[in-house]
């Protein structure tokens, strides 16, 4: 790393390609927490939570609320999920400050998932124990981002680390998606907990292709849907 990065990253800081700069803390080396990203991303929420949008915005992409439940809560999920391929919104609120990651990290994404918003109900919901990274999900960088923080439980904890934490309102996480920061959600126990979650990928779309093609596809689980290019979401080509 540049010693101007360095600088920065002891500051808490990183800058994006057109010379912005974001703050941020980071309680594990890698993962970095920007606060009061989209002030008015709870207003996103009630548009997508409305039938008008996948009615008139939504394209054929995209995928209305499903259940997301399978196994138990050591290694399983319990959660309601959509799937956002693009929408202007939300490329406003994050793609700048992801470039800073992705400047700060001399990294290289050529692709991302769509971006999955999920609610963990204050019924016992919960995440278990993963890491976002396999042969079958190849995947660089993780982001989450929470809207709200009105919710009881729902914490955020990455395992190897000891670390736990309850996320704030507005906080946008970018990390890495290694395996050494495996994680996991802390069961709800009243209110709603939302997230927004994407993943960057280093590998393109053939080199990606041709790994699954060795899989069996009903033995893993696949992203959905497919990637779209990084320019889409960020921007840049």
């Amino acid at each position: 790393m540049h010693h101007t990065k360095l600088e920065d990253h002891k500051n808490g800081i990183t800058t994006s390609r057109k010379g912005n700069q974001f703050r941020f803390t980071s309680p594990i080396p890698g993962v970095h927490i920007y606060d009061n990203i989209w002030p008015d991303s709870m207003d996103f929420i009630d548009k997508i939570d409305s039938d008008n949008f996948w009615e008139t915005e939504a394209s054929s992409e995209d995928v209305k609320w499903i259940r997301e439940d399978y196994l138990d809560e050591e290694h399983g999920k319990r959660s309601k999920t959509c799937w956002i391929q693009a929408h202007s919104e939300i490329t406003d609120a994050f793609e700048e400050v992801i470039d800073s990651y992705i400047a700060h990290w001399n990294l290289d994404p050529h692709s991302r998932e769509s971006m999955r918003i999920t609610k963990f109900e204050g019924k016992g919901e919960f995440f278990g124990m993963h890491s976002d990274d396999s042969f079958a999900t190849p995947r660089t960088t993780s982001m989450v981002y929470y809207p709200n923080d009105d919710y009881e439980g729902g914490e955020l904890e990455f395992i190897h680390f000891g670390v736990k934490i309850k996320p704030k309102a507005r906080q946008l996480f970018l990390f890495p998606s290694a395996y050494n920061l495996e994680h996991k959600v802390t069961p709800v126990t009243s209110g709603t907990r939302i997230t927004f979650v994407s993943f960057f990928n280093q590998l393109t779309f053939q080199e990606r292709d041709a790994r699954t093609k060795l899989l069996n596809p009903n033995e893993y689980y696949q992203p959905k849907p497919q990637y779209v290019l990084r320019k889409s979401f960020l921007g840049m080509e």
